[in-house]
């Protein structure tokens, strides 16, 4: 499981739109990225081992209307509430992983300028993405490929899949026979875009003589429009009176 969780540190950040990027996929993305940050929402994690077992439950809260060190909240593990030293450990290891992360998110080696029509009709466009090459060591250009799809008449994303073309080694003795994302996108207001509101992963492989893999199911509800504590700092002026002379 601990292979597949690395394999899993993907975010869906994105990088500079370009002009040479299909205009429907280009105006479904700068949708999603206008509302980045701006919605709380319950993430329930479910994992689950190679041989597709239960492995785990947590149900976390995440609210970036909240001071940086305080957007993560651990609410249940396996159905129990955490004590507070659960906690405190829940945070350390989500601010490491903020500030350590070293490796590319997905979002950031996707090259979008190359993305390819495979279909086009009234309910849906999808574009064949290829990876950027040699932009990730976790995702080899000639390994992977993403699908992307868009409601035509809303231009909004609607689903995102990654998959691995075929077996291959990563770097040391690990070989990789599968690796599946699939993101599913749902309206909670029909005034903003779809967000992610399934997203399920999996993986197998083996270390040595050793089969090693699982998958995880992440699911967000109960979402809430807030304020990003990172705007909470920007001052909007009004009428100046006092120099009304």
């Amino acid at each position: 499981m601990r292979l597949l969780i690395c394999m899993l540190c993907v975010g869906l950040s994105l990088p500079a739109l370009r002009a040479e990027m299909p205009e429907p996929l280009e105006a479904a993305l700068r949708k999603l990225m206008a509302d980045d940050g701006r919605w709380a929402y319950t993430q329930t994690v479910k994992k689950f081992d190679r041989r597709g077992r239960p492995d785990g439950v947590q149900v976390e809260r995440f609210d970036p209307s909240q001071p940086e060190e305080e957007q993560w909240t651990l609410l249940e593990r396996d159905g129990r509430p955490v004590a507070e030293r659960e906690q405190r450990a829940f945070r350390r290891k989500k601010d490491r992983e903020m500030r350590r992360r070293e490796e590319k998110s997905l979002g950031e080696v996707i090259d979008f300028d190359r993305a390819v029509l495979v279909r086009a009709d009234e309910a849906a466009v999808v574009y064949e993405v290829p990876l950027v090459p040699g932009a990730s060591r976790r995702f080899p250009e000639e390994k992977f490929t993403v699908f992307m799809t868009v409601h035509p008449e809303r231009e909004t994303l609607e689903h995102f899949a990654l998959k691995a073309r075929e077996a291959f080694r990563m770097v040391g003795v690990a070989k990789i026979d599968r690796v599946e994302i699939d993101v599913s996108f749902a309206v909670v207001d029909p005034a903003h875009p779809p967000q992610p509101a399934v997203i399920a992963a999996s993986g197998a492989g083996r270390v040595l003589f050793f089969p090693v893999g699982g998958a995880a199911e992440i699911t967000w509800t109960d979402f809430k429009r807030v304020k990003p504590w990172k705007d909470r700092f920007v001052v909007e002026f009004g009428e100046l009176k006092v120099l009304d002379f």
